[in-house]
């Protein structure tokens, strides 16, 4: 019962689920054999494994080997055989799951995408060290990688570097949390060294590439003797299927060619060959669904309660309900006035008095304000400026970033001249004038052309700006436009920029679909706050390290329309 029952002439301590091991050969050698051979042992004796299955030919554990009889019990996770439908974005869920319920899986990732298998492995691999790193949750589990090169690439492409940290993590450390790992690949070459060279025990099985040769070559120089090395080397090219070199030169001193037993559960990896009819098994092992179900939604609603996103949503949705509740809260009781004596009464009119006095006073200073400010208003009317006068909020002069203009607040809505100094404009032109008009600080030519609508490359809006600059209506400092006081003058009255919830309406019409899908997904979270990278990836459907997201955070960046670059938000300019 303590013994793993690999060949007639190797039994393997029942010790391994918590070891490294690796089982490398080229294609039909019987690498998948010998590690289906590992998972029944270990599931025949009631151990937990999670298979990664990239290819979607393990689903057979659940049968017997001529399909007739029930397999052993283990949940399938996605692929065409699938129990339980699997989602690229539920790594950590499904990681959640094998922890507190301790369930041995398939999870088959053959029906997702390159992106999709890396993404929903970042997750589950990242979880499961995390999770198993808790005192309660050190049960021994073996995590069986196929096609592990996919998982830890000796060179890894954008967006798989978090997924091979999280493998190297288990392979190095994961022992100390109750976890061993086999890798299985017939690319040894492809394979990450680092985590390669962590394994206690080697499966060499035949191979040819001189490229998957010298890695294994590699590991063997640093374990075994000289004359170890050269016979198993010298043996490679040449081994039977199914005969595989089995090394443990420091856990298990053991150094062993052997034949490895064959599968007792349905060949679902065999290959198709002429002629041959293709034979489904009749019978499968039960796993109990409906408990699996009910365990799932368990800890689909822990994760939601732990979820930041969802966090956040409920917040929003209690200050609603908080919001409609006030709306509705009765009027407050009236209370009888209490009567007062007459010593009281005597002191609240000496009060009131001394306040009626301190009124009057403060009335006749507004008075004498108002008439300076109306001979001022005159004073500046016979000098045709009266358009500038300071609003209540007026707008500070500008001196940075080399400006030195006294920028016009906004005014209040008037009629388009008909004659005057605003006459002289195209409608372009008057355009480009009424966005610097409000944005004194400057705008690139991105920008104004965005607010304007048109595009920055176009003729006609070169042209407008090459015009402007002419009559001295603009000037540049570094990449940044901004206006002159002549400018000012040439504008005269002018109809502000949309703002407040017509603004955002104004901004997402002009971007393309991925900036306003994150900026609406900000524009919605403003009341709450700041979204990670992660989590405005994750409610937008796209990758976080993926190019065109990251393209479209610094166009919104460049526009001025998000802050932060961890932590992001909408500019507070939008509200």
């Amino acid at each position: 019962m303590t013994k793993l029952r690999i060949s007639d002439e190797l039994s393997l301590p029942i010790e391994t689920i918590t070891q490294t091991l690796a089982v490398l050969a080229i294609k039909g050698a019987g690498k998948t054999n010998t590690a289906v051979v590992l998972a029944e042992e270990f599931l025949k004796k009631g151990l937990q494994v999670v298979i990664t299955d990239p290819v979607g030919v393990w689903w057979g554990l659940r049968s017997s080997k001529d399909g007739k009889a029930a397999g052993l019990p283990i949940v399938i996770f996605g692929g065409e055989r699938a129990d339980v439908p699997l989602e690229p974005t539920g790594g950590a869920l499904v990681a959640d799951l094998v922890v507190d319920d301790q369930i041995s899986a398939v999870l088959d990732l053959s029906l997702l995408r390159k992106g999709e298998q890396t993404r929903f492995m970042t997750d589950f691999a990242e979880r499961l060290y995390h999770r198993k790193g808790a005192h309660s949750h050190r049960q021994p589990l073996h995590l069986i990688l196929d096609e592990a090169d996919a998982f830890c690439p000796q060179r890894p492409m954008h967006g798989q570097e978090r997924m091979l940290g999280a493998v190297d993590e288990i392979v190095r450390r994961g022992r100390a949390r109750g976890m061993g790992v086999t890798l299985i690949t017939q690319r040894s070459a492809a394979i990450n060294k680092d985590v390669l060279t962590q394994i206690e025990v080697l499966f060499a099985m035949r191979n040819i590439s001189p490229q998957d040769r010298k890695a294994i070559e590699a590991w063997i120089e640093v374990h075994g003797t000289p004359e170890q090395q050269k016979e198993l080397m010298a043996s490679l090219p040449s081994l039977p299927r199914g005969t595989a070199w089995v090394w443990s030169p420091a856990w298990l001193d053991l150094f062993k060619k052997v034949k490895i037993r064959a599968r007792e559960t349905f060949d679902s990896s065999a290959t198709p060959k002429v002629g041959d009819r293709i034979v489904a098994p009749k019978r499968f092992a039960d796993v109990d669904l409906e408990g699996l179900r009910a365990k799932m939604a368990a800890t689909i609603e822990k994760a939601k309660a732990e979820d930041p996103k969802e966090l956040r949503k409920r917040i929003a949705e209690l200050e609603a309900a908080l919001k409609r509740a006030e709306a509705h809260k009765p009027a407050p009781e009236v209370k009888e006035v209490p009567v007062f004596s007459e010593d009281e009464r005597k002191t609240f009119d000496l009060i009131r008095k001394g306040l009626e006095t301190v009124a009057k006073e403060l009335e006749d200073a507004g008075v004498r304000i108002a008439a300076f400010k109306a001979t001022v208003d005159d004073i500046l009317k016979e000098k045709k400026v009266n358009q500038y006068l300071p609003t209540p909020n007026p707008i500070k002069p500008y001196k940075g970033k080399g400006f030195t203009v006294v920028p016009a607040p906004r005014p209040r809505p008037t009629p388009k001249p008909s004659e005057g100094e605003g006459s002289r404009l195209s409608g372009g032109e008057r355009k480009i004038l009424t966005v610097l008009a409000q944005y004194v600080e400057g705008r690139t030519k991105v920008q104004i052309a965005l607010l304007c609508g048109y595009s920055h490359k176009g003729g006609g809006f070169n042209n407008y700006l090459s015009a402007l600059r002419a009559k001295g209506f603009i000037e540049t400092v570094g990449e940044r436009y901004g206006i002159t006081i002549e400018g000012f003058d040439a504008l005269g009255p002018y109809t502000p920029l949309p703002s407040g919830n017509e603004l955002q309406a104004y901004w997402l019409g002009q971007l393309g679909k991925a900036e306003r899908a994150i900026l609406q997904a900000l524009i919605d979270a403003h009341p709450i706050g700041s979204l990670s990278k992660e989590e405005l990836a994750d409610i937008t459907g796209y990758q976080a390290t993926g190019g065109g997201f990251n393209n479209a955070l610094s166009r919104l960046r460049t526009l001025e329309l998000i802050e932060g670059r961890n932590d992001l938000k909408a500019a507070e300019v939008l509200f």
